[in-house]
């Protein structure tokens, strides 16, 4: 039995594992990005002058720092996950097309693919939703 054969059989047995995994992963990225935000709050606020949104800075600044923070906690917890990720998707897009490209392309690279990264694992907690290890799912079962 080859590797490929026997991922996919591991992944069709453990699929609420793996969404766990993704639900964590991303959630501890967005929960460091949003405490990189708040202690480099003036390069955040710099990014967003150098952008088309440079009259909305103050009110960006704070949305981005709390949609991360917020929104990394309730992704891992699974609770709001949908609603959570929804509220991230435009923060990465705005970096993708309006932040990044006006750094340096040297600048950028590793932003650039983590931001990738993130958006993906947004758009795939978006689609599956928090799965069966998750709040959402207990109170479903415990409290409803």
């Amino acid at each position: 039995m080859n590797i490929t054969t026997r991922i996919s059989r591991w992944r069709h047995s453990y699929p609420s594992f793996l969404l766990l995994i993704a639900r964590i992963i991303l959630g501890i990225i967005l929960i460091v990005k949003g405490i990189f935000f708040i202690s480099h709050a003036q390069q955040l606020k710099d990014m967003i002058l150098a952008s088309r949104f440079s009259g909305w800075v103050g009110i960006l600044t704070a949305y981005v720092t709390f949609a991360h923070l917020f929104g990394g906690v309730f992704i891992i917890i699974g609770l709001f996950t949908r609603i959570a990720a929804l509220l991230q998707i435009p923060v990465l897009l705005g970096a993708l097309f309006f932040i990044l490209p006006v750094h340096e392309v040297n600048d950028m690279g590793s932003d650039l693919i983590l931001s990738l990264i993130v958006l993906g694992l947004l758009i795939y907690i978006l689609k599956k939703g928090s799965g069966s290890i998750s709040m959402e799912d207990y109170l479903k079962h415990h409290l409803l």
